[in-house]
């Protein structure tokens, strides 16, 4: 597996999503605008909670309220109506058509889009990027060799796949970014009547020591580091700006964050909070 491009290629350039809830029109208007003030992106990373939706069926296997079950824009993006900039890969948060991205697996989801896994390594744009989908759940995370039978259990991980991430990663090799939707713990104090972020993540981002660790599902945008890590927790997607990174390979292989690209870019959707 190689680390990079090609020197004559240029550094590569990846945007990192928070939770984008079906709101794909937003994301192909920020991308536009992140591609305008920076040049091509390589690759869309994302999250968890994208909710690509392709139908009614997708948005019904969706657990939680039923505006977590809408179908959203993302028939848009499978029309050609919509232009992403980049191909787009992602992760699973817990409101995610999950009978059907289980049904798929990993790989293709439609053009451009492609569903990364619920646990594992892989390589993009260069990068190499480990990826747990899920979060939480002492029914399932806890127990040993747990069934995720209903909607509601399919949204959580299991300690099996937990360890198959850090398994990957002793073959693969370095890690240059860790994607989890969950926190990983001790980044803040309580919140929401109680802590914030899994102590099993934390030890994962431990081991790996990947350059960033990026992770969304608070909606909340926060900063802190574990060890060599950088962590960047990512906002809701119509939070704007809140909502995105930028990260770039320089010709040296040093993985850098592009501070403040989308909040000086030329907002093309007027986004409000939630």
């Amino acid at each position: 597996m190689t680390r990079g491009r090609p020197a004559n290629t240029g550094p590569a350039r990846v945007l990192v999503v928070g939770d984008v809830h079906g709101e794909f029109e937003l994301l192909a208007g920020w991308s536009a605008a992140v591609r305008e003030s920076l040049g091509p992106l390589d690759a869309i990373l994302a999250v968890g909670d994208v909710e690509p939706n392709r139908d009614e069926t997708d948005a019904a296997g969706v657990h939680g309220p039923a505006k977590y079950r809408r179908v959203g824009d993302f028939p848009l993006l499978v029309e050609g109506l919509l232009d992403l900039g980049a191909p787009l890969h992602f992760i699973g948060g817990n409101h995610e058509p999950w009978p059907a991205l289980d049904a798929a697996g990993p790989g293709r989801w439609s053009e451009g889009v492609h569903f990364l896994g619920r646990a594992g390594v892989t390589e993009v744009a260069g990068l190499r990027v480990a990826f747990l989908s899920g979060i939480h759940s002492p029914r399932i995370t806890d127990v040993p060799r747990a069934r995720r039978d209903t909607a509601r259990e399919r949204t959580y991980y299991t300690a099996e796949e937990v360890h198959q991430v850090s398994r990957a990663a002793r073959r693969a090799g370095a890690v240059d970014v860790l994607l989890t939707h969950d926190w990983p713990a001790g980044l803040t104090g309580p919140r929401r009547n109680g802590p914030v972020g899994r102590a099993e993540l934390r030890t994962l981002c431990e081991r790996l020591r990947p350059r960033w660790h990026f992770c969304g599902h608070m909606h909340d945008r926060h900063r802190g580091a574990i060890g060599p890590t950088e962590i960047v927790c990512l906002g809701h997607i119509r939070s704007g700006p809140q909502a995105f990174a930028v990260i770039e390979r320089e010709p040296d292989g040093r993985l850098v964050l592009v501070e403040d690209v989308t909040g000086s870019a030329r907002n093309p959707i007027r986004a409000t909070s939630e």
